[in-house]
């Protein structure tokens, strides 16, 4: 093993990109996460400093440029847990710069921050909207309207 590697886990996703493209891999996560039991979350990986994001596809690993990200969608079950769910639950329908998206959210913020606006204006750049079998993370940055 090498002694300067993290260990970690990967994620088969989807991810669109500001130009259309799409880009379909796994992303690396990390085995462990300071903030809950299990391995990190690929929104928590998103919502990182970093402007690279490596994404190992069948043509080799690709640099993703975070910023360029409209969304990335993965399977509900390797992301979901209770604490994700907590809170008041809305369906929306936002439209980002790529088309519409249909899905739940979840507010659990401050005491009097419950509404669809204070969810969409949290200082996170990618917000999850909770599908029937996925999860897509947003770009709030891409995000053109929300409609509840």
């Amino acid at each position: 093993m090498d002694e300067g590697r993290i260990q970690k886990a990967t994620r088969r996703a989807r991810l669109i990109l500001s130009d259309g493209r799409e880009v379909c891999g796994d992303v690396f996560v990390g085995l462990y996460e300071p903030h809950h039991l299990g391995p990190q979350r690929v929104g928590e990986l998103l919502n990182e400093e970093d402007t690279f994001i490596p994404v190992k596809t069948d043509q080799g690993v690709l640099l993703v440029n975070r910023a360029r990200i409209v969304s990335v969608t993965l399977p509900a079950d390797r992301e979901q847990d209770d604490l994700v769910t907590l809170g008041k639950r809305y369906e929306v329908r936002v439209t980002t710069t790529r088309g519409d998206l249909n899905g739940t959210i979840f507010v659990n913020l401050r005491e009097n921050a419950t509404r669809v606006r204070d969810y969409f204006n949290q200082p996170l750049r990618f917000l999850p909207l909770f599908q029937s079998q996925t999860i897509a993370y947003l770009n709030r940055d891409f995000i053109l309207l929300v409609q509840d």
